[in-house]
């Protein structure tokens, strides 16, 4: 296949025409979506006429207390198309274009507004998505200079290619859904096209061509197309989310890439806004499943970021959620408890998918977290007196003890899996271990643990006196490693 062109000027495109888009529409789904999605309080416009009461309490929803105020906000969006009132729908996006509307927490109106556009309600069946494109086409027709029309109609072909595939796996997708896939998403970039002439501008315009991109663009096609994306509206973070998705090894980016670009990005904005970038973007990338152990993401540059939305635009129950969904992904109970107790009732379906997993993760979170807790304290407190001379000289008396309660214990394992594991061993002044922590996988830290319990409960003299009272010492042992190199 020829090298792709992709040159773009405004909102001008010239793109690839072959595409198989064996994947394209699914992580479209997620970035119309309002899951995980972060938000900022901004005052709020007046709803425009011609509204009913349900339709208006709908679009005012406030999402500093209401977890459901994002999502009642697009199924109002979405009732008013199904109502016809493409006037107030109009109305509705301007004001959010022009005012760079947001919610509490910093997500943007507009693509709340897309969200209730770009499909019918769940589980919609054929017949729902019939009416639903027709809606669109008459809009459309009695709008032909519409740029949201365009838009929403757009969007909606990539969501309908995306029913016609399905969510399996590549080899599950019958010919005629790929076939549907392939048309409906030529269809999509065919309307874009189109609404790159109209006089008005919209940010969303290249959050749905970058999902457009996902097809067989070339990676140097989606960076430019990204590049000019930010170039028009910097602070639409959405583009960052998509560009971050698109480079990922499945679409065919390289190893590490994902994480090096929201580093350098996050580093290029700099500062809190810099990480609250960070923050957005990581929880789009975090799900929450085995694949989340494959990205090297930071997991001090999210809380940081977390603190910095905090800080700036003020608490928020979607992004409490989302910061528990990702410490539960990185083992930090600690940090997942707070969360679930700020959250209570407050839970986002869209970010824990269910009830049962929402509540099994704060059980964990409640019972892990006091103990994690500890074992952080103790780390600190055994990494700082390891950097101070009288701790290194601690340390060569330590290693020729240890070292004596290691070797039965492997020689008992000889030929067996040692595993991993992490001891954190309080010593008292008179050289008694008066406290144990840690955790692992291993044989030999059973074995090992035998003998420290045994010093540890008779209140036996077990090494010698420390550089002072409650001193913590770390032991790590990794497989393969020999045991003169356990000791940090």
């Amino acid at each position: 296949m020829r090298p792709t062109q992709l040159i773009i000027s405004a909102f001008s495109i010239a793109s690839p025409s072959h595409r198989s888009l064996h994947f394209i529409p699914v992580f479209f789904c997620l970035l119309i979506a309002t899951c995980g999605c972060s938000r900022a309080q901004i005052a709020r416009p007046t709803a425009p006429d011609a509204l009913t009461d349900t339709e208006t309490a709908g679009l005012s929803g406030d999402a500093s207390i209401d977890i459901h105020a994002v999502t009642n906000y697009s199924r109002t969006v979405s009732d008013l198309l199904k109502a016809e009132k493409f006037e107030q729908i109009e109305r509705l996006a301007d004001s959010a274009r022009s005012h760079k509307e947001t919610f509490a927490g910093g997500m943007w109106k507009l693509h709340a507004l897309y969200a209730g556009l770009a499909q019918p309600p769940l589980h919609a069946t054929e017949e729902d998505w019939a009416e639903h494109m027709e809606l669109l086409q008459r809009w459309n027709s009695a709008r032909p200079d519409s740029i949201t029309a365009h838009i929403a109609q757009a969007e909606s072909y990539l969501n309908y290619g995306a029913e016609a595939r399905g969510t399996g796996f590549a080899d599950t997708v019958s010919q005629s859904g790929w076939k549907l896939l392939a048309e409906r998403t030529a269809k999509s970039e065919q309307i874009l096209d189109e609404a790159s002439r109209l006089s008005t501008k919209d940010p969303e315009w290249y959050a749905a061509m970058q999902t457009v991109a996902l097809g067989e663009w070339t990676q140097d096609a989606r960076r430019s197309l990204f590049e000019q994306a930010i170039k028009f509206e910097p602070s639409y973070y959405y583009y960052y989310r998509a560009y971050a998705y698109s480079i990922l090894p499945k679409w065919g980016g390289e190893e590490g890439g994902t994480e090096k670009f929201l580093e350098t990005e996050a580093n290029r904005i700099g500062g809190d806004a810099g990480d609250i970038l960070y923050f957005r973007v990581a929880g789009t990338l975090v799900c929450g499943c085995p694949s989340d152990q494959d990205l090297k993401l930071s997991w001090l540059r999210i809380q940081k970021g977390f603190a910095a939305i905090e800080k700036q635009n003020g608490p928020s129950p979607e992004n409490w959620n989302l910061l528990a969904h990702m410490a539960v992904s990185f083992s930090d109970a600690s940090t997942a408890d707070q969360m679930f107790a700020k959250i209570g009732d407050q839970w986002s379906e869209e970010i824990w998918q269910s009830r049962p997993y929402f509540d099994s993760s704060k059980q964990w979170a409640k019972q892990a977290g006091p103990f994690l807790a500890r074992k952080h304290a103790a780390e600190e407190f055994a990494d700082a007196n390891l950097h101070t001379p009288e701790g290194q000289r601690f340390k060569t008396a330590f290693d020729d003890r240890i070292h004596g309660w290691m070797q039965p214990c492997v020689d008992s394992l000889s030929g067996n899996d040692l595993g991993n594991f992490e001891l954190l061993i309080k010593v008292g002044k008179e050289g008694t271990i008066d406290d144990i922590t840690g955790g692992g996988n291993s044989p030999l830290m059973s074995c090992l643990g035998r003998t420290i319990s045994d010093y540890r409960v008779n209140k036996k003299v077990a090494l010698p006196p420390p550089p002072q009272a409650d001193y913590w010492f770390r032991l790590d042992f990794k497989q393969g490693d020999s045991i003169s190199a356990v000791l940090k």
